[in-house]
């Protein structure tokens, strides 16, 4: 059997979305107070040195040209060109650039000092899904410390530019590297926590990493406890403890966690028959599926696939 790609799969399916609010030229001083977002939240110096500091941290953190930050879960921040800079709300400077109006525009008495890209990261958080309660709150990349990243930073530069200059196709490729960086982000992360526990830790290890891939390979059911812990080489205690200490949920509830959020997908996307979708989830008639798939959502196959028409 071919082995997926556990996190594509999980971020196709939590419909992950990338958007670039704006790159622009500031001169100094200028601030912004960025509230809460319940989605993410990224910043790209493309030029310059800021400062950065979230609500609950003591003391402010020195970006350099080249960092990239990210905030997955959306944490309030503030970012500037000095630490005690005057902040206008992060909203009310990016509709000020989209229309037009740069409140930090340079001009001949203040030339541009700084170029920041700054975007969003969108998920579908009716999913419930451990990947998504595991983001983590930050993550730096620093310029300095990562330069097997150049290529990165790179990609970043194309980003900055595609946002910066609208051209054709600017929408589609801005999007795309968007998710792009969010991946690479999360690589990132994954890499520096290595061993740790948590659904995105988990991704890396070679053992629950490797049931994760088998899981969202899966197009008819096969797997089961029994079979994954066999493949591991593990014992179905051993699988199942070191599964639960790390995704957070024990395998059998995981699985069928899995195939029914992959089953109401189908059913609000496509024209399958209910009958398929029952099949492919495990079940071998439309009315035990019905009953499971109400038990898990609180709401019927039907209810859902007319939801989604």
């Amino acid at each position: 059997m071919e082995q997926s790609d556990a996190l594509a799969d999980v971020l196709k399916t939590i419909r992950l979305k990338g958007d670039s609010y704006f790159c622009s030229d500031f001169a100094s001083p200028w601030g912004m107070e960025i509230d809460y977002n319940q989605n993410g939240l990224f910043h790209v110096v493309v030029r310059g040195r800021c400062w950065l500091q979230q609500h609950h941290e003591s003391q402010p953190l020195h970006l350099d040209q080249g960092d990239i930050v990210a905030f997955p879960t959306g944490c309030a921040h503030w970012i500037g060109s000095h630490s005690r800079s005057h902040r206008l709300p992060a909203q009310q400077v990016v509709e000020q650039i989209q229309s037009g109006s740069n409140p930090f525009s340079p001009h001949d008495l203040h030339p541009v000092t700084h170029t920041l890209l700054c975007g969003s990261f969108n998920y579908d958080f009716s999913l419930d899904h451990p990947f998504l309660k595991d983001l983590p709150c930050f993550i730096h990349i620093k310029a300095s410390e990562t330069p097997d990243l150049d290529w990165l930073r790179t990609i970043a530069m194309v980003l900055a530019n595609e946002s910066h200059t609208a051209s054709p196709g600017s929408s589609v490729m801005v999007d795309r590297l968007t998710e792009v960086l969010f991946i690479q982000l999360i690589r990132f992360y994954m890499n520096q926590h290595k061993g740790n526990l948590g659904y995105i830790s988990a991704l890396a290890d070679p053992q629950i990493g490797l049931a994760l891939n088998l899981i969202h390979g899966d197009e008819e059911a096969y797997w089961n406890v029994e079979r994954l812990a066999s493949e591991l080489a593990l014992s179905r205690t051993a699988f199942t403890e070191k599964f639960s200490a790390m995704v957070g949920m024990p395998p059998k509830s995981y699985l069928v966690d899995w195939r029914m959020q992959k089953a109401k997908q189908r059913l609000q996307q496509g024209d399958d028959s209910m009958f398929t979708i029952a099949e492919s989830s495990g079940y071998s008639s439309e009315s035990a599926f019905s009953k499971a798939f109400k038990q898990h959502f609180e709401q019927t196959p039907g209810f859902i696939r007319r939801q989604g028409k």
